[in-house]
Formats: C-alpha cells, structure tokens, sequence
C-alpha cells in the first residue's frame, strides 16, 4: 500500500503540477512540501502545523482535505490524533505599527470619500425635492402607461382668434369633463387638488386665485372650460403634459371661444 507522501506525490504528477508550483502559490517553505511527499515528519514542525499544510496541499490539488488527513493520522503515532499545540508559539504574522498606518490612513481615506458621497445625496435630494417644495411646485410624475410623448410647458398653442375680453379681477375657475380613463394631477395656487385616475363621465372643478398647474397622462381625455369659457384641446389622446401654468396672464391662450351663457334661470354652480 502507497503511502501518504507517495500517493500525494502521484495525484501532483498526474496533474502535471510542481512542487515548485505549490510553493509559489501556498507560500509554503518548499523544504517543507518535500518532507511531507518524502513522510519525513520530523524534518516538519509539529502536528498542528503538518495538518495546516497537508489541507493546503490538498486544496490546491483539489484533493479529499478529509481523507487525506485521516491517512496522515493513521501513518504517525496515535498519540498525534489529538491536536497538540506547537512546543513553541506559531510566528507573529500580525502587522507592525509600521503597517498598521497605512490601513488606518486608507479607512480614514474611505470614510471621508463616504462622507462626501452622503453629501452629494443631499445636496441633491435638496435640488430635487425640497427646493420645489419649498417653491410651491408640485413635481408629480405620470404612470408609465399613459406615456407616449412628453410636452412641457408652458404649452405651444398656434395663434388664436379674439376669445374676447377677460375679466382678470375674478379668480381662476377649471371645469373639466373627462371622456377617457385619465390620470391628472391639478395644484392651485400649490396646494394639491386632484391627484389620481378619472373616468368617463366624471367631472372635476378647482378654483384658484393665482395660479393653476396641470399635469395629465392623457391630453386629449378630457374637455375644459376655463371661467365659463370653453377651453382649447391640449393634445392628442394618449400625450403626456407636465407643467402646464395657467394664470391670468396665459389665460387667453387656453381659450377657444367667448363665454358659455347659461340658460335663462339657472346659474353656474
């Protein structure tokens, strides 16, 4: 029966890897690497050292660490199965305080590059969110569904004829009448009046006194009038507008005709 160095040595060969290769690669001492092919155990350290190695060994080759170790135990006296501690404590491997600087300079080095990548966050959750907050500007973004075409605002309406005059001392009245499923968002002088789906047949009505900002996933599923006053088709059904301002002074271009009168005995509500 083979023993253990020769059985190392043959599943080395057959893999056409040096003892050389091993060392270079394990940095084990190739003195060492020959001792345990040759089972010259007492050119080694002590068994708690010869296991450490014989498992890198193993690894390496991508041998059984287990079976190879119970082979090694069965070779030396029974007295080595129990883990000995070396008669002489194992070399200090810890860094000097001549290395440790280095470390201690890159975690100092890794930190503050964190601390400024969390400053950076900020500043830029502050650009994105909190200054239009702070603005009164709603930012609102529309379902991905209804996407199709973007258009900002204010919104490019071709020229209109004389919509006739605007009272510009009364507030802001919008009355919408949807005709499709939509998805709108409406803000008044910037508090939030509408935010969700609407559908067929539904009707919305917001006043402000300042200032209207509208944004929709659908232009075109929906009619408005604007203080009485029917109101311009926005867009094609299925557009995208964020941002559109309504104000005194872009009211006339919303505008598509002179005021609805109402019939005699009624009044707007």
């Amino acid at each position: 029966m083979a023993t253990l160095g020769e059985e190392l040595r043959r599943e080395r060969e057959q893999r056409s890897v040096t003892l050389k290769d091993i060392a270079e690669k394990t940095k084990i001492n190739l003195k060492h690497l020959e001792a345990l092919e040759s089972g010259s155990y007492e050119d080694l350290l002590e068994p708690f050292f010869i296991k450490g190695i014989l498992r890198t060994y193993a690894k390496v080759l991508r041998l059984p660490e287990d079976r190879f170790l119970a082979r090694y135990l069965e070779e030396v006296r029974p007295a080595v199965e129990a883990e000995v501690r070396p008669k002489w404590p194992a070399p200090d491997i810890r860094p000097d305080k001549r290395k440790r600087a280095p470390r201690r300079k890159l975690r100092r080095a890794v930190a503050g590059g964190l601390a400024l990548i969390l400053l950076i966050l900020l500043t830029a959750a502050y650009i994105l969110f909190l200054r239009p907050m702070r603005n009164n500007t709603p930012v609102v973004a529309a379902p991905s569904r209804a996407i199709h075409t973007v258009v900002s605002a204010p919104v490019e309406l071709p020229p209109v004829l004389d919509a006739g005059p605007t009272d510009v001392g009364t507030d802001l009245k919008l009355e919408l009448t949807f005709t499709a499923e939509t998805w709108i968002h409406i803000a008044a002088d910037g508090m939030v009046q509408f935010d969700g789906m609407k559908h067929p047949g539904d009707k919305a009505v917001c006043t402000a006194r300042r200032e209207l900002v509208l944004q929709t996933g659908n232009a075109g599923g929906f009619a408005f009038t604007l203080n009485g006053r029917p109101g311009r088709p926005l867009g094609a059904p299925g557009a995208v507008l964020t941002n559109v301002r309504i104000n005194r002074e872009t009211l006339a271009s919303f505008l598509a005709g002179p005021p609805v009168k109402s019939p005699a005995g009624t009044r707007d509500r």
